[in-house]
């Protein structure tokens, strides 16, 4: 198990953080107090941004459960699978989380642009990658604000483990139709907690 859980800040945003920090010292010390303040204000959105709260996920081997927190914004029905299509924006927490207890691949990743992710250009254009779950398909494509999908490496994993880390985007969840879906448009899902079939 990832010990993620025990970080008050994600340790992809460390450099970030720290980096917005020194600047904005420097700039209170050495330039001015108004240009200081703004730079504290900077260093306090990432630390939002990049925050990881302790969070008591449910396991059930029967559940499947949100790989990240979101708002579903659509649900279809394609090739006999559901897609389940999760909003992710940067007031939600980005830890990703296996759905799952299962075997984990990464089946693809490929860098691209960093489009606006509902476009249909983002679709074909920005940095993508799959992640694979027995019979469940994670297809992660970044947004405007996401410098970097970050993927931890397992072979197995625990339902509710931490996985990686997706700031901004779309997270496509593709599920078998013998699945009963639990989540509906709209609904605002958290990884970890929320059942979606």
């Amino acid at each position: 198990m990832s010990n993620q859980n025990n970080q008050l800040i994600l340790k992809e945003g460390f450099v970030p953080v720290v980096i917005a920090l020194a600047i904005s010292l420097f700039l209170n010390i050495v330039i001015s107090d108004a240009l200081g303040n703004i730079g504290f204000v900077v260093t306090l959105a990432l630390i939002f941004i990049y925050r990881n709260p302790s969070r008591a996920t449910t396991n059930n081997k029967d559940m499947i459960l949100a790989p990240i927190d979101g708002k579903i914004s659509a649900i279809d029905i394609s090739k006999n699978k559901y897609k389940i299509y999760i909003d992710v924006n940067l007031c939600d927490t980005h830890v990703l989380r296996a759905p799952i207890k299962s075997k984990f691949k990464t089946k693809s990743f490929k860098n691209g642009l960093n489009l606006k992710s509902t476009s249909y250009k983002a679709r074909l254009l920005n940095t993508q990658a799959v992640i694979k779950f027995d019979d469940i398909k994670v297809k992660l494509i970044s947004g405007i604000c996401n410098s970097d999908i970050v993927l931890y490496e397992n072979e197995k994993v625990e339902a509710t483990q931490s996985i990686g880390v997706f700031l901004n985007g779309l997270v496509i969840v593709e599920l078998p139709r013998s699945c009963n879906i639990k989540v509906e448009l709209n609904d605002k899902v958290y990884a970890g907690l929320t059942q979606i079939a």
